[in-house]
């Protein structure tokens, strides 16, 4: 986690990227207690707290919509200074090409026609010009004197497929279609003046309609959340922050509603670690991460005490959860017996084994899937590592080096894939068997272990 908050603090985009990777590893869930925030909508409810509510929404939504999107604008002016560069790289190869071609046709024997040389020139130019008549006289009067004119075709092309090009990616980028100034300049310079105008108006257009849109929704939403809590107020925060739009489903040949973000929180959210060092934002996330932990294994056990308690008669029916909490002595005691505090303590403890179960199985399932790929490069090291004495290094020593290295990459990577799957795989449902004990049947062999969807969305079952 130090390493990823001092990368995160590290990027010149700023943090961003962080609360973006947090967002995905611990999203808002539901817990016991209501909506359980992630931690960047942690930073944005300490920003609203104790005031009041709907002026602040809106300033703290107005902030966020103006962060991304001067985001946007940012990555826009980068993606445009690349395009430029890229063109006038793609500009000047084609030049050389063209000039080398226009060189050797005084050496060639043959005399093809204008059509035929434009058709070469089309193939060594990866391009498709079209030259009028009067071009093409010239061309077979004087080669020489058309050679400026089809550079210019040639540059013209790769200015607008490279206008075409940002353009789509602007279009994408803001979400919407865009009148552009008809006809665009034809020189770079500017062309990219008039995008990035047309890109900016269009952002600040569409931020002033949304910010009309939301001061809208929230009085109709104030009227029925109930905002008093912090998962109220969460809520809130999320829904303002989606939309709903009429789509035409190709599969079922009906319109169908779907759910949209407006806006995204993270890059504001991001401005609130300004002036943050490293180890106290560290601190803060695994705290808010440990708290994570324990409102899910809190909500998980209550939801298995339950839906246990629905046919359990004895304390030894709830499985090892009840030995954990109780100990071998009370396992006949009768469900009814428990005081409060004593249904609270068994609660928990079924919320430690279901977590338990589940972090297992995550464990085995992230080394099941990278411990085939580890050992498809080890394979390749052995074969490969001979090659090292010809640069006079000793084979065995290298092997040993890289293959420790390696290693260590895998444990890194199992406990990436680990982490991020940590909260959002979801028990469907965990078999409890009851256990044994002098007054009960013989108990079933076997366990079986049900965890539901992890991160890749695939059901697995284990067997012990």
């Amino acid at each position: 986690m130090d390493k990823r908050v001092a990368a995160g603090l590290a990027d010149e985009e700023g943090p961003w990227r962080l609360l973006a990777w947090l967002e995905q590893v611990q999203p808002a869930f539901e817990s016991k207690n209501g909506l359980f925030p992630s931690y960047g909508f942690r930073l944005l409810l300490d920003e609203i707290k104790d005031k009041d509510l709907r002026s602040v929404t809106l300033d703290l939504i107005s902030k966020s919509i103006e962060a991304e999107y001067a985001h946007a604008v940012r990555a826009i002016e980068t993606m445009i200074e690349r395009t430029g560069e890229a063109l006038a790289t793609q500009i000047a190869e084609r030049e050389d090409t063209l000039d080398a071609f226009f060189q050797g046709l005084g050496d060639r024997e043959d005399a093809p026609k204008p059509q035929k040389l434009i058709e070469e020139i089309n193939g060594l130019v990866h391009l498709a010009i079209r030259p009028g008549n009067d071009l093409l006289k010239t061309l077979a009067d004087d080669p020489e004197d058309a050679k400026d004119d089809i550079q210019e075709m040639i540059a013209s092309q790769l200015t607008v497929i490279s206008a075409t090009r940002v353009i789509g990616a602007i279009q994408n980028r803001i979400g919407e279609q865009i009148q552009w100034q008809n006809p665009l300049p034809s020189n770079w310079d500017d062309l990219s003046d008039s995008l990035l105008y047309t890109a900016r108006d269009a952002f600040e257009k569409k931020r002033e309609r949304l910010n009309a849109q939301i001061a809208r929704d929230i009085d109709i939403l104030l009227q029925h959340e109930n905002v008093s809590t912090d998962s109220g107020k969460l809520r809130l925060l999320i829904t303002l922050a989606q939309g709903t739009r009429t789509a035409f489903d190709q599969k079922t040949h009906k319109q169908v509603k779907q759910v949209f973000t407006r806006f995204a929180y993270a890059f504001h959210a991001a401005q609130l670690l300004d002036g943050r060092e490293a180890d106290e934002i560290g601190d803060d996330v695994m705290n808010h991460l440990e708290a994570a932990e324990e409102a899910l294994r809190e909500t998980w056990g209550q939801s298995e005490f339950t839906r246990l308690s629905q046919n359990a008669t004895k304390l030894a029916d709830f499985g090892p959860a009840a030995r954990i909490a109780f100990g071998e002595a009370r396992l006949n005691d009768a469900v009814s017996s428990l005081s409060t505090e004593e249904a609270a303590q068994l609660s928990s403890a079924l919320g430690k084994y279901v977590l338990n179960e589940v972090h297992r199985q995550l464990l085995l399932g992230a080394f099941s899937e990278l411990w085939v790929e580890y050992l498809t490069k080890v394979e390749g090291l052995r074969v490969s590592i001979g090659l090292e004495a010809y640069a006079q290094r000793d084979p065995l020593v290298q092997y040993k080096n890289s293959a420790s290295e390696m290693f260590q990459q895998l444990l890194e990577d199992v406990r990436g894939l680990v982490i991020g799957r940590a909260f959002a795989a979801r028990p469907r449902r965990v078999e409890i068997t009851p256990i044994e004990t002098a007054e009960t049947a013989t108990a079933p062999s076997e366990t079986s272990v049900q965890i539901g969807d992890s991160a890749d969305g695939k059901k697995k079952r284990r067997r012990r």
